[in-house]
């Protein structure tokens, strides 16, 4: 019998890639001996290279040339996680049928089945399209296998580091995610002279320079990997911490994914939503608003940040560890 070719047309973000990981482990659950390709960006494959369903990772290119690497693949069904028209046109023109994604984005005419949006945490969007057949309220959370190299070089760059909390200031979303990085300041000091943890900053390149800043506010006992580590690198190091505390971000949903206790710190978007997929995290929000796009220079997210206090955070370690 000939072996089943399916493609997973992934998600763009870290945290929206962990999020759909459990529908991913259930459409290989329904599907055990099928072939499965994850199409991503490329800065997503060493995610999925750490996850165990894909048998092939294929990364996004300019369109032709993505196009030309899906029909050669011969999918035999493809699903389709982006609500993007590129997204479910690239596979429609490879010609691979049937093409099932979720409504929207004028894509009707691009997929052959087009499933309506259901309601409760973001990872229950992806089960109607992978595995529909699945218990949404019974899934298994995220698995990673990081590989031994990875903590290997984490080791390298945290000698005799140990007993630490991560901290991640950053948020691809801008400021209308981020807690106010005084606030993180202060919360390293109370980590290190009331709980006599170290601190680790960690995140993107983006986050490297305040990490680096906060780092040297915080003092010898604090260092920032934030923008030198890879991010199978990243994933060690969350895995080594004793906790993290996070913004609504992707490094949040990747240390929930390790299985490290984490804080995330919520100003508007909604933790019913997008709350990590974890067995011990604990979410803080002082907002009754709740949005899931918001604007990068949202006030009331802002406001909404601002109000957390670092005591009620540095209570929320506490409770983890």
């Amino acid at each position: 019998m000939k072996q089943q070719r399916i493609l997973i047309a992934g998600l763009k973000w870290i945290g929206d890639a962990i999020m759909s990981m459990p529908a991913v482990q259930a459409c290989r659950a329904a599907n055990p001996d099928a072939h499965i390709t994850l199409l991503v960006p490329a800065y997503l494959k060493p995610l999925w290279e750490m996850h165990p369903v894909p048998d092939d990772i294929q990364c996004l290119e300019k369109m032709l040339p993505t196009i030309g690497k899906l029909r050669a693949g011969h999918y035999g069904k493809a699903y389709i996680l982006p609500n993007s028209f590129r997204s479910a046109f690239m596979p429609l023109v490879a010609g691979i049928r049937p093409r099932i994604g979720l409504r929207g984005k004028w894509r009707r005419a691009l997929l052959t089945r087009a499933l309506p949006a259901v309601g409760g945490h973001q990872s229950n969007e992806y089960f109607p399209v992978l595995a529909p057949e699945a218990d949404r309220n019974d899934f298994a959370l995220p698995e990673l296998a990081i590989p031994e190299e990875a903590f290997q070089a984490v080791e390298t760059k945290l000698p005799g580091i140990g007993n630490f909390i991560t901290l991640m200031p950053g948020a691809a979303r801008g400021v209308s995610k981020m807690w106010p990085v005084k606030y993180f300041e202060e919360l390293g000091t109370r980590l290190i002279t009331e709980m006599n943890f170290n601190i680790v900053l960690a995140g993107g390149v983006a986050d490297a320079s305040a990490c680096e800043e906060l780092a040297g506010k915080l003092g010898d006992r604090a260092v920032s990997l934030a923008g030198k580590t890879s991010l199978k690198e990243w994933a060690a190091l969350l895995s080594k911490s004793r906790a993290a505390v996070a913004n609504d971000s992707g490094g949040m949903h990747l240390a929930a994914a390790v299985g490290t206790p984490v804080v995330g710190i919520y100003g508007i978007t909604d933790p019913e939503k997008t709350g990590p997929l974890a067995l011990r995290y604990r979410v803080l929000q002082n907002s009754s608003l709740r949005s899931r796009e918001i604007s990068r220079q949202s006030a009331a997210a802002a406001d909404a940040l601002s109000s957390i206090t670092p005591g009620e955070v540095l209570q929320s370690v506490m409770e983890l560890v």
